[in-house]
């Protein structure tokens, strides 16, 4: 049976004595690595946790996170990490959904830990913190220490690992643009054919320094850091993301490779466009995105400054354990993008990713399948995948089906979109994300891939306004590029110009459906509001929209 923990017997050898982690001034080589997590998974054993057991976790990202993750699956246990940005009533309802009989926590959280004290979390047996507190306040707060933990060393360290029923490894829980997070259970199958996935398709290797920009939450940066574990690169971390600090990391510790989400990709950009000196385009070999796809500045930008870099986009989501299909943006070996793409650098290429049929997301991953369902004679339809790469259920479900059966069982992604003739999906937007108006569905991204087109569109997010006529109106939030300048009631066409007329004139010109055309265009002056992954809320966008018009008609 595949386990993640069968990472650990190549780092004991093949990195035994190279760095494996460098998380602030701590390094610690592969043995190191290895016998600290086989000491924190003893340690476990003798406190009487069992497989199957789940150990919730919910700290800044650090080479402890990872030895922890390691550790509860060498036990058989379930680790289910916790965003440390949730409030308290968030983090509460996580742990009731899992019901841990641990939780590990580091400074990050101390606003709601310390409220779990009062409320009866009748699961709970032990709570550990990753920071060194003092023997008084461990004893006043019952409280262990990983040092308490890790008292015995293991040695000769024997990988007699466990596994939890189901095979579940992770309980990672969405990012909850639709919704409250659900707890969504990982395989120890899954997480390594996805890791597999990414070393093929991104070309990770051990001898990528490989920094970790996405929380340890989330499974973007869960499958990239195993990934990483397998090939035996070197993990450097920083607590949470912070475009300064990444930058320098960069320089200090010669990365070669990252992922990103589009506002991280935008913080990094603005942090080294005015840097004097510059290493890292030199040293950055390999980026990949999530989260939403890069705009065409972005993409030409990250060309610039990370020129020595591999873009490759990815597609996916929490339930299929991270990227389902893979899109390379730019190759600098190759100096072009695979077909039937071409090179950023022409003038035509940009239309070639952003279509009125979406925004093309790639092709699927060597063992993901994938079917479009229509609901009539056209090409578009649902997004459904199926195969090993798929969770076990959600955690509050019922297991209704065998490991076998579900591989045989079609997931709806939730997603439109459709597929071409060389293998490329197609994204056209979120099934409960249309927009209903005169009778019409119309989709965000379809009109957001037109605009965003346009060379004086930074961003643009599309949203549905109630109205009593059409049920709703299109609008959209404009950012317009560096040196544009937004005109609210301007019909001119100079250059450098953007007004709702001449955006209104370039989606005809785009073949956008006139229905699908905006009827409100307002320029959105602030970042627009995100996940902790970098998702846009389009939710809370609609919401200060309407709160906006609503002033604007109360005040005429």
């Amino acid at each position: 049976m595949a386990h993640i923990c069968q990472c650990l017997s190549r780092l004991l050898t093949f990195r035994q004595d190279f760095p494996v982690t460098i998380s602030g001034n701590h390094r610690k080589t592969g043995q190191q690595f290895v016998v600290e997590v086989a000491s924190l998974a003893h340690g476990l054993l003798q406190l009487g946790v069992s497989p199957g057991d789940v150990i919730a976790i919910s700290a800044y990202n650090s080479d402890s996170y990872l030895e922890w993750l390691l550790a509860i699956a060498f036990v058989g246990g379930i680790a289910a990490p916790l965003n440390y940005r949730w409030s308290f009533e968030e983090a509460r309802f996580a742990m009731a959904v899992v019901k841990p009989v641990m939780l590990v926590i580091d400074e990050s959280c101390y606003s709601w830990y310390f409220k779990f004290q009062q409320t009866d979390i009748q699961s709970l047996k032990w709570r550990v913190l990753l920071d060194s507190p003092s023997s008084d306040f461990a004893k006043k707060w019952n409280v262990l220490t990983p040092g308490i933990l890790k008292k015995h060393i293991v040695k000769p360290i024997e990988f007699n690992y466990s596994w939890a029923p189901e095979g579940a490894v992770i309980i990672c829980f969405t990012s909850g643009t639709t919704g409250k997070p659900k707890g969504v259970t990982i395989s120890h199958e899954a997480l390594i054919i996805q890791s597999l996935a990414k070393i093929a398709i991104v070309g990770y290797s051990e001898d990528d320094v490989y920094l970790h920009t996405a929380p340890l939450c989330h499974i973007g940066g869960l499958s990239s850091a195993m990934a990483m574990l397998m090939v035996g690169g070197c993990h450097v971390f920083m607590p949470k993301f912070d475009a300064e600090l990444a930058v320098d990391a960069i320089e200090q510790h010669t990365v070669t490779s990252f992922i990103t989400v589009p506002a991280i990709m935008a913080s990094l950009i603005s942090i080294v466009r005015h840097k004097e000196t510059w290493k890292g385009g030199e040293l950055v070999k390999k980026i990949l995105n999530g989260g939403g796809s890069l705009s065409l500045e972005l993409i030409k930008d990250s060309n610039i400054f990370f020129h020595k870099a591999k873009l490759i986009s990815a597609y996916g989501m929490t339930e299929a354990c991270s990227s389902l299909t893979f899109l390379t943006l730019y190759d600098p070996m190759q100096k072009t993008t695979s077909r039937p793409f071409q090179t950023y650098g022409e003038v035509e290429s940009k239309h070639l990713i952003h279509q009125p049929q979406g925004v093309c997301v790639g092709k699927a991953a060597p063992h993901v399948e994938l079917k479009i369902c229509t609901d009539s004679s056209g090409d578009t339809g649902r997004i459904l995948t199926r195969g090993p790469h798929l969770m076990v259920r959600y955690w509050d479900q019922t297991l209704t089906t065998s490991s076998n059966q579900r591989n045989e069982v079609w997931l709806d992604t939730g997603d439109i979109g459709s597929m071409d003739c060389h293998g490329n999906l197609w994204l056209l937007g979120r099934t409960n994300g249309r927009i209903k108006s005169g009778g019409e569905n119309i989709y965000p991204e379809e009109v957001e891939a037109i605009l965003l087109v346009h060379p004086g569109v930074a961003n643009v997010v599309i949203v549905g306004i109630p109205d009593a006529r059409f049920t709703e109106l299109v609008a959209a939030c404009i950012q317009p590029s560096e040196n544009w300048q937004w005109l609210e009631h301007s019909t001119s066409n100079e250059e450098y110009h953007l007004s709702k007329k001449n955006l209104q004139q370039y989606c005809l010109e785009n073949s956008l459906s006139r229905f699908k055309i905006p009827k409100i265009f307002i320029e959105w002056k602030k970042p627009f509001p995100v996940t902790t992954t970098g998702k846009i809320r389009r939710d809370q966008v609609r919401k200060e929209v309407v709160s906006e018009l609503q002033s604007l008609h109360s005040n005429l």
